[in-house]
C-alpha cells in the first residue's frame, strides 16, 4: 500500500520545531519502527514500515522538493506533554527546516 501523507499532516515553513538529529531514509524507518514496536502491530504495519520505497511515496511531499544539499531531520514540536505536542521528520534546506511532516501527535 502506497499512499502518501495527508495534506493536513504538511506543513510548509514549519515554525516552533526543535530539530532532533539528521537522519537517512533507512534511519527514519528504524525510527517508526522503534516508536511503534512497543503496541505489537501486525506483520504487514510492519512490512510497511520497512518498506523504503513506501516511505519515500509517503513522505512524496519532501522527496518531491529535495534538492543537492537537502537533508531529513527528524523534529519535534518545542513542547510536548499530556495531549499536547508532536513528532515528525522535515526536509531541511541551509540548517531551516522547510517542509515538515507531522507524523506523531500527542
Amino acid at each position: 500500500m502506497h499512499e502518501t501523507a495527508p495534506v493536513s499532516s504538511v506543513k510548509r515553513n514549519p515554525t516552533a520545531l526543535k530539530m532532533v538529529r539528521e537522519v537517512s531514509l533507512q534511519q527514519y524507518s528504524q525510527w517508526l519502527m522503534e516508536k511503534f514496536e512497543k503496541f505489537h502491530p501486525p506483520t504487514e504495519l510492519i512490512e510497511q514500515l520497512q518498506d523504503l520505497d513506501n516511505q519515500r511515496t509517503y513522505l512524496s511531499a519532501i522527496f518531491d522538493e529535495m534538492h543537492d544539499g537537502d537533508s531529513l531531520w527528524l523534529c519535534q514540536s518545542q513542547k510536548i506533554g499530556p495531549l499536547s505536542g508532536h513528532e515528525g521528520i522535515a526536509l531541511v534546506r541551509d540548517g531551516r527546516p522547510i517542509i515538515y511532516v507531522r507524523l506523531i501527535t500527542y
